[in-house]
């Protein structure tokens, strides 16, 4: 066992790994972060307005002050901060050279933008060949679609088959949750880039890796895409599942109650003795798999109607006894109590610089040797231009040239 001392000695994974990041909103900036999580240094580079996310946090009823603005600091904290206008020549030239002595330039910018502004990859691949150039897309790089601009709403929720699949047949489309897809493409962009880092250490070149938030999608929901060719098509309804208790149910309290009844044949005897207290459906035809799909429906009717007999706690005590998979479906609000999140450090406390404490969630990937990693809050617009120039070699009087032709803050 690693004592905690010898946490607090171990070096960062990323240690010495230097990230341009020249990314808005969430899909590749959650990259970043996480990049920065594992001790890379990331500099994020804004324009004089801003990271969108510093300003629309207000629709999920968030703050948007510089002092506590959550949308912003979730997908940026531990990053440093400059401000650099791309918009003119001298703007590009300032992040050339802070490419020189980078390993990773991190964008979702659409490919118009960066042609425009000379940050695409055919250009700083043959300045900087040693650049792992990581595009965070909505469709992919070729095709019709390739150029329209993309959400994850759009491209992973909509086009990508999510919404969809998530629907219940008949009904509306559901709300699709802000963010979702973009941290799961997100997270895909970080695996790339570590696999380049993984090559670039033996063969000293860098490359381009590209994550779409469709591709994204259409991986996620592999199982159905599969199954569509065998005439299994999304969306389902609840009481048409793969098998009768895979799927949801109401309690008397007006909560609900997820099975996954993976072992059918297996468990259905310890779930009639243990679980609902019904021997007589033993050996009935709705005991194996293989003559249940045949009255999937007809099935669910009757489990909705014993489930409906007793509060969630009540199921959920006799699932546990029985060893069968379950949860409550469970809110946002339901996981801020949760203690296994809070045991397990998957959200913590922070304290923004309005003094206010909120919980924040962590990076899914724990290191636990490591202990859990210092927060570090997101930068203040343009808080750390000067320092990471300096760094690079800036004279004082160039920054101030600079200044007055407003390229940087």
């Amino acid at each position: 066992m690693v004592s905690e001392e010898g946490m607090m000695q171990k070096r960062k994974l990323l240690e010495g790994i230097k990230v341009i990041e020249y990314a808005n909103f969430v899909a590749a900036p959650i990259s970043g972060r996480v990049l920065a999580d594992w001790g890379a240094e990331v500099i994020k580079i804004e324009a004089a307005f801003g990271d969108t996310t510093r300003a629309v946090g207000m629709q999920w009823n968030f703050p948007t002050e510089e002092d506590e603005c959550p949308l912003f600091e979730m997908e940026n904290a531990g990053k440093k901060g400059i401000i650099i206008d791309t918009r003119q020549p001298e703007g590009a030239q300032v992040i050339y050279d802070l490419l020189e002595d980078a390993d990773i330039f991190l964008t979702n910018t659409r490919q118009k933008a960066l042609d425009k502004s000379g940050l695409d990859y055919k250009t700083i691949h043959e300045k900087y060949p040693h650049i792992i150039y990581a595009h965070l897309l909505g469709y992919g790089d070729k095709g019709p679609a390739k150029d329209n601009p993309a959400f994850d709403y759009t491209a992973y929720f909509a086009r990508g088959g999510v919404a969809a699949s998530l629907m219940e047949t008949g009904t509306s489309p559901c709300n699709s949750a802000a963010a979702l897809g973009d941290h799961y493409a997100g997270m895909n962009l970080v695996a790339g880039v570590l696999a380049a880092l993984h090559n670039k250490t033996i063969t000293g070149e860098g490359e381009k890796v590209t994550v779409s938030l469709f591709h994204t999608a259409v991986f996620g929901l592999g199982l159905y895409v599969n199954a569509a060719q065998y005439g299994y098509n999304m969306p389902i309804s609840r009481r048409q599942p793969p098998n009768p208790l895979n799927t949801t149910y109401k309690c008397a309290d007006d909560k609900w109650l997820q099975l996954a009844f993976f072992q059918y044949d297996k468990w259905f005897p310890g779930f009639c003795d243990i679980v609902i207290e019904r021997s007589d459906l033993k050996g009935s035809k709705y005991s194996t798999m293989k003559s249940v799909v045949n009255c999937v429906e007809e099935f669910v009717g009757i489990m909705e109607q014993e489930f409906v007999k007793h509060p969630i706690d009540y199921w959920c005590e006799r699932l546990q006894k029985a060893g069968i998979p379950f949860e409550k479906l469970q809110t946002p609000v339901d996981i801020m109590k949760d203690e296994q999140c809070w045991a397990n450090d998957f959200l913590i406390n922070i304290k923004y610089r309005s003094g206010n404490e909120r919980v924040m969630f962590t990076n899914p990937v724990q290191f636990p040797d490591r202990g859990t990693p210092e927060y570090v809050l997101s930068p203040k617009l343009g808080e750390h231009t000067e320092e990471v120039l300096k760094e690079i070699d800036y004279s004082d009087k160039k920054l101030a040239e600079l200044r007055e032709k407003k390229v940087i803050n």
